[in-house]
């Protein structure tokens, strides 16, 4: 069923193909057309709209983006890598590729001196992954300017460390480990590199074959106790490697736990690497509990085990001469991670709270108070206090160009490059050119109030949207930038959301949202001890005011039949959503909840690492107890026979996102015969990558909201089991109502 529906999409895609030389031609009254505002659009004649056609799925895949440089990167902040010498520049382009269920991408080079007369990119290098990773990512210059390194990977391989000599055109496989390479750092030369990889997979329990023994859970993760993985949680590994040499893993003790998503830095002459690690339990001190840190305090509190990383961390310091590991500062870290080297390698910088193991007593009350910024000298880590402006400040490659990415919500976004002296501005790459063929619609960016506090959304509009009709309408949750371009709602997350898909079908789509303005409200509402008993808890309950407010905005307008209004929440905003559905005087139509906690007695104790979490969303007290009384007002799960909408459930990651955070929702709504349907795509992640099960994740969503706030089915028989089983919810959901 998949793969069918999968190849419908692809051959549809083809075939638009065949009118593309004609519409081109159209370009120039199309933009004029495409940038009017509504009451000007209206006046357009409707026989160019028709040479513009809807977006649909394969056009949302089809995509070409920028692989930007992410926040642990170097070169975070910029749109391009550029070389040492500032001569060259090198981006990489990624597109979804629905035939093969890949991610393909381009790593393209410029000469600088040449980028203000639109060159035509040199193409290096073509890469692609069939896994949840990147084919081409992490990419640094190596000192001499000709030679780039990145992680790499091609369809049933896993992610390696590749080194590509410009000048030679050598493509080089710097790592050969069996597992996938995460997160990597290199000296300028090119001649000693550290990397994290994924540690082997255990292998997965025969109980039939297995001899009697007993197993002590013990910090174990749900998913791997089902999946039959007994095997203790131990993060990622550490390895240390000169070139030309075998890598060699670094052993570290119990309790530290290399992750993804942390940077490591070696020292510029090789000998030591830095890498922040999450704490277990038995690594907290005694002595921590005299920071005055909120937030610390209440981590050092929870009931974290010794085999589970906590928020808390520690900077490592390896040392390769001793092959030695140890904390750099006796002292934790809760969630920043940025270190600079001296370039003689014989200090780090950073800032941090300091250890607490000192006579003096002012001395100690002041470290007690802040984080200070430090130099800590290596290997014999002593600390000093500097003032920041003393941090070492990485050289920038000095080039007579700026490479910028424009676009806005309406204006899709390309690369462009200014000359720095003459301000010179020249289009080097749209991104996207084959968005001519397509009609998006406009997105107004709008505002209504929440409990005093202005609010900003992004509201998507049908193409032939027309003033004065009522539409139905779909929340979809988790913010609003109204300087991106997205076909998906925010940051073209696929995972809950498919903003330009369902106006497509009809269906206004509002992107919620941000404060007007952030400085005044934020602090305010979190503090407002009316909405929740902590901060935690009002921001939860203040959703709910905000998805109420926009809508009563919205319908006071004539835009939407609030009788026909949809919501998603997706990751943490099902937990907000959940609240929303359960606890608001508002009806929703239709729902989707997509791999998020929701705040449930379920989720708490299939996740008692995460416990102090759902405790304060609910009220603050745990569910035992007088605190169960809290619980059973506030939170969903206890709330489940006032859930009037359709929900469509949707878990990634596998077994363990299944029972851990939505099941409650499932059984439950089930055992009331209500209306609720239950998908899970087992080899997603959190963010969806591939494209088929982009498919099924997105095109579901929309499926599901068509039918439910339109009563319209897709035609495509791939689709029948689909729109039989929702036919018979639609039924029993009804009978139900009908005995009411």
């Amino acid at each position: 069923m998949i793969d069918g529906l999968s190849r419908g999409l692809a051959e549809g895609s083809k075939a638009q193909k065949a009118g593309r030389r004609w519409i081109r031609l159209c370009f120039l009254s199309l933009t004029l057309f495409f940038f009017a505002p509504l009451a000007v659009r209206s006046q357009v004649s409707p026989s160019l709209v028709a040479r513009q056609r809807p977006v649909t799925m394969a056009d949302v895949i089809g995509v070409t983006r920028l692989e930007v440089p992410d926040y642990l990167s170097p070169n975070f902040g910029q749109v391009v890598y550029f070389s040492p010498d500032g001569k060259r520049f090198v981006l990489a382009l990624k597109k979804g590729n629905l035939d093969r269920n890949t991610n393909d991408f381009s790593l393209l080079l410029y000469q600088t001196a040449d980028a203000l007369h639109a060159p035509k990119p040199d193409v290096l290098l073509k890469m692609s992954s069939s896994s949840n990773r990147s084919a081409i990512s992490q990419i640094r210059w190596l000192a001499d300017s000709d030679t780039l390194v990145f992680l790499g990977e091609n369809p049933g391989e896993t992610s390696q460390l590749y080194s590509f000599q410009i000048g030679s055109r050598t493509l080089k496989k710097l790592t050969n480990q069996p597992t996938a390479v995460v997160t990597y750092d290199i000296t300028e030369d090119g001649h000693t590199l550290a990397f994290l990889a994924q540690p082997p997979r255990a292998k997965v329990v025969d109980e039939e074959q297995e001899p009697s023994r007993e197993v002590v859970i013990e910090g174990q993760y749900l998913d791997r106790i089902l999946a039959g993985d007994y095997a203790l949680p131990r993060g990622l590994d550490l390895f240390w490697q000169m070139a030309g040499s075998s890598p060699r893993l670094v052993r570290l003790e119990p309790g530290y736990f290399p992750s993804e998503g942390l940077s490591i830095s070696i020292s510029p002459d090789g000998r030591y690497v830095l890498l922040p690690v999450g704490l277990g339990s038995d690594q907290f001190q005694p002595e921590w509990s005299g920071y005055s840190d909120a937030r610390l305090r209440e981590i050092l509190a929870e009931n974290t085990s010794k085999n589970t990383p906590s928020w808390l961390h520690q900077y490592l310091l390896y040392d390769s001469q001793n092959m030695s590991a140890a904390p750099l500062i006796d002292a934790p870290i809760i969630g920043k991670f940025t270190a600079f080297w001296s370039q003689d390698a014989k200090s780090v910088f950073l800032t941090s709270y300091l250890s607490l193991n000192v006579p003096d007593s002012a001395e100690r009350k002041a470290r007690e108070q802040v984080e200070f910024p430090v130099e800590v000298k290596v290997p014999g880590r002593e600390c000093r206090r500097v003032a920041k402006e003393n941090f070492p400040v990485k050289p920038t490659p000095n080039s007579p160009v700026e490479v910028s990415l424009e676009q806005d919500v309406n204006t899709p976004p390309k690369l462009y490059v200014t000359d720095s002296k003459s301000h010179q501005k020249t289009l080097l790459l749209d991104l996207n050119p084959q968005f001519s063929e397509l009609e998006f619609g406009r997105v107004e960016t709008i505002e209504w109030e929440a409990s005093g506090a202005k609010m900003i959304g992004g509201l998507y509009l049908p193409r032939d949207y027309q003033p004065g009709k009522r539409y139905p309408l779909v929340i979809q949750t988790h913010g609003f930038d109204p300087k991106e371009f997205s076909m998906s709602g925010i940051s073209d997350w696929s995972s809950g959301h498919a903003a330009r898909l369902l106006a497509a079908r009809g269906i206004l789509v509002l992107q919620s949202s941000d404060f007007k303005d952030r400085k005044k409200d934020y602090g305010r509402i979190g503090n407002d001890r009316s909405i929740g008993t902590n901060v935690q808890e009002a921001f939860k309950n203040f959703d709910s005011l905000i998805y109420e407010g926009a809508i009563d905005s919205l319908d006071k307008k004539g835009i939407i039949d609030r009788n026909r209004v949809g919501i998603v929440g997706f990751s943490r905003t099902v937990c907000f959503v959940a609240y929303a559905l359960t606890h608001s005087k508002y009806r929703f139509a239709a729902a989707n909840l997509v791999d998020g906690i929701g705040c449930g007695y379920f989720d708490e104790i299939t996740s008692p690492e995460a416990a102090w979490d759902f405790n304060a969303l609910n009220g603050g007290a745990p569910p035992f107890g007088e605190g169960l009384k809290v619980w059973m007002k506030n939170s969903p799960g206890f709330n489940l026979d006032k859930v009037n909408a359709p929900i469509r459930l949707v878990a990634l990651l596998g077994r363990g996102a299944v029972l851990g955070d939505l099941w409650e929702w499932y059984a439950s709504l089930s055992l009331q015969k209500k209306p609720v349907d239950f998908i899970l795509i087992p080899g997603a992640t959190h963010l969806v990558e591939k494209p088929r099960e982009r498919v099924l994740a997105q095109q579901g969503l929309v499926d599901w909201f068509v039918f439910w706030l339109k009563g319209e089915e897709d035609s495509n028989p791939v689709k029948a089991d689909q729109y039989a089983r929702w036919r018979a919810l639609r039924k029993e959901g009804s009978a139900l109502s009908a005995v009411k």
